[in-house]
């Protein structure tokens, strides 16, 4: 093999929690060549990317950190009167306002605590959307356990204080996150601000060695699946085949291909959930209601012919 060419593909997978696993293959190369000036397709094939690795990367630290059903999303808003001019200043009330809530969190776990319930860390992450013209307000989301009364009270200032209870989809928070990180861009950039206590979801590493060719078909697989080859002649368990025999024990949600050409190579994202959770079994049952539909319609249109 010439130097400079694709040696092998990399598999990571990361446990989302909720039974969602969040796989990323890519293609590690040796002697790295001279890249080639970036043409638009490039740029913008590129720009999904990474994308994608925000928004994922932020739904990796949403699902480690925040729990579905009891820790809480809420949107800040200013008055006229406590508006800042710049984001910095939005910076130091946050920070101001997350000392609050962090003391009446701490005050609150050892009021109600006894020997059967552990005292729950406080965690947050937030962004603030706007700036450049546009009215900013914060997006924050922490642990759970203040109502909103007292959230409200805390903060101070302005009336309009929106908390609601985070809920997860079968791909975890990923609508949230995809949100979060479109409204934290700043000049292209994706910044979010977080506790120092959030954790880092940890990654296994699945195969460090699946063959070009292999990739390439899997990639290919996906683009055919992604553009509805088959479907409505073939029932979902044989379309996603090619990708689902790779994870026994897991259904895939949804799957993306992205060629770079630049580096000549793909990058592949695979969302999975396991076949043995409420939404695995979920899709199981509709998997099972459309291979019986599919079947009579080719009994049908054996009759026919």
């Amino acid at each position: 093999m010439a130097n400079g060419d694709i040696r092998y593909t990399r598999e990571t997978s990361y446990n989302m929690g909720l039974g969602f696993c969040d796989t990323l293959l890519y293609r590690v190369k040796g002697k790295r060549r001279q890249p080639r000036a970036l043409g638009k397709a490039t740029s913008e094939a590129q720009a999904r990317v990474n994308e994608r690795n925000a928004i994922m990367n932020l739904n990796r630290i949403v699902n480690a950190n925040f729990e579905d059903g009891r820790d809480l999303y809420i949107t800040l808003t200013f008055d006229e009167a406590h508006y800042p001019a710049t984001r910095a200043e939005v910076r130091l009330l946050m920070r101001n306002f997350l000392r609050r809530v962090k003391r009446a969190h701490v005050a609150l776990n050892i009021l109600s605590n006894n020997a059967f319930e552990a005292v729950r860390e406080f965690k947050y992450l937030y962004v603030i959307e706007g700036g450049d013209g546009k009215r900013m307000h914060p997006h924050l989301l922490m642990t759970g356990g203040l109502s909103e009364s007292r959230i409200r009270e805390l903060w101070g200032m302005a009336d309009i204080v929106n908390v609601r209870t985070l809920q997860a989809s079968s791909n975890g928070f990923e609508a949230l996150s995809a949100y979060l990180t479109k409204q934290g861009r700043i000049n292209g950039e994706h910044r979010w601000y977080g506790s120092r206590n959030l954790e880092r979801t940890g990654y296994a590493e699945l195969n460090a060695g699946i063959s070009a060719e292999a990739t390439d078909e899997l990639a290919r697989a996906i683009e055919d699946i992604n553009a509805g080859v088959g479907k409505g002649v073939e029932t979902t368990e044989e379309r996603y085949a090619p990708v689902e025999s790779r994870y026994p024990g897991y259904y895939m949600s949804e799957a993306e291909a992205i060629y770079i050409e630049q580096f000549r190579e793909w990058v592949i994202h695979i969302k999975l959930y396991r076949r043995d959770t409420d939404p695995g079994r979920r899709e199981a049952k509709r998997r099972r209601s459309e291979a019986a539909e599919l079947r009579r319609m080719r009994e049908r249109y054996a009759e026919v012919v």
